[in-house]
């Protein structure tokens, strides 16, 4: 899907990366296999050029605190 996910968290974004929405903005790309250390920094840096980013819906794997 290419508008706005439904609410601000982590969305899916291809089969191993997922990116942070905040509402206005998505971060930079994190893959499912880094470390803390990463998903924090990539995942507080707003990607300015990210336009039209591909999401999809969680998976029904993922916690129920974190489903839309």
């Amino acid at each position: 899907m290419k508008n706005k996910p439904p609410s601000i968290g982590w969305w899916p974004c291809g089969p191993h990366w997922l990116r942070w929405w905040d509402g206005e903005h998505w971060s930079w790309p994190c893959f499912d296999s880094d470390g803390i250390y990463a998903v924090k920094v990539y995942g507080n840096r707003a990607d300015k050029n990210a336009k039209d980013v591909r999401w999809y819906p969680r998976p029904d794997n993922w916690p129920e605190r974190s489903k839309t």
